[in-house]
């Protein structure tokens, strides 16, 4: 992956507490230039106590974490960007905390590199790229219900890294991103992976968390969405049946679901999407990696002196 890498620029706003505080260093980590449609790692670490991080991009803020990291503390965080509505560029990111009776503020920048992703042709059913009137409140109602799903913001985390992969074998038969086409009609890329699996294969939560949407939707057809903490939700389409409800707790690798064909299908299979603060993005290269691996390829700035 080509990196670029752009200058930094920290800004720091303090709030003077009256009480005299020790000594503390902290950093902030995350990549300086990405690929548009990939997960990314961010972080901040601290050798002292801190209280209320968050991490704002993409216009959205994400509530993070403190736990324990070696000598001293961490946040985790997971973010990307949509291939939907992304387009190359430097944009903004900000992470904010307080610590000693102080709130910090770091801000930087991230290049977001275009990839170019495959157009796929698809035929599927006419009343699937133009549907009837009577369908047209039904589709509204529950665009309305996914967006809601969509904004949830929890803590603490319960996604761990690398996630359970959905099915016991991983083949994929559409790809993240590919630009479809439907009966010769563009349509926006798609936000998911579709994995091969026969009507009626166990689909696992890739991690833990709480089922915060299901339903059986005109596009998506059957669907489970899991909500893991810090902005992290997991979704799955076109199931032939749910075994989960809305408030349900899982934990990682339970099954939730079975494959199917509906919705918008050509055939029977597993859609899978991974959406980090409203993004979605290519879930399958969270595979076979870890939080740890990704911080490794962003760059580390300490905060505070």
């Amino acid at each position: 992956m080509k990196k670029i890498f752009a200058k930094i620029i920290f800004s720091f706003i303090f709030i003077i507490s009256a009480a005299g505080a020790s000594f503390a260093a902290s950093w902030v980590n995350f990549p300086t230039s990405w690929d548009i449609g990939q997960a990314f790692a961010v972080s901040i670490t601290s050798n002292a106590d801190y209280s209320k991080p968050t991490v704002t991009w993409m216009n959205r803020t994400i509530n993070l974490n403190v736990e324990q990291g070696g000598a001293g503390k961490i946040s985790y965080g997971l973010l990307g960007s949509d291939v939907r509505n992304t387009k190359p560029g430097a944009y903004d990111i900000l992470f904010e905390f307080i610590q000693n009776g102080k709130k910090y503020k770091a801000s930087g920048k991230i290049i977001l590199n275009e990839k170019i992703y495959p157009q796929e042709n698809l035929t599927v059913s006419p009343k699937m790229v133009n549907p009837p009137k009577k369908e047209l409140s039904r589709i509204k109602n529950e665009s309305k219900l996914i967006g809601s799903a969509l904004r949830t913001m929890t803590v603490p985390r319960r996604w761990t890294t690398p996630p359970q992969p959905p099915l016991a074998n991983i083949t994929l038969t559409s790809h993240y991103g590919f630009q479809r086409v439907y009966n010769g009609v563009p349509r926006s890329g798609h936000n998911g992976a579709d994995i091969r699996a026969a009507t009626g294969t166990s689909v696992r939560a890739p991690f833990a968390g709480t089922v915060i949407l299901t339903g059986f939707h005109y596009y998506a057809g059957g669907s489970v969405y899991i909500d893991s903490g810090n902005g992290v939700i997991t979704a799955f389409f076109h199931l032939n049946e749910i075994n989960v409800k809305k408030g349900d707790k899982v934990a990682k690798g339970q099954v939730v679901a079975k494959s199917g064909s509906t919705g918008r299908v050509t055939g029977p299979h597993l859609h899978y999407s991974l959406i980090l603060g409203g993004q979605f993005v290519d879930p399958i290269p969270l595979l076979s990696t870890s939080i740890t691996q990704m911080l490794k390829l962003g760059t580390t700035s300490q905060v505070n002196d």
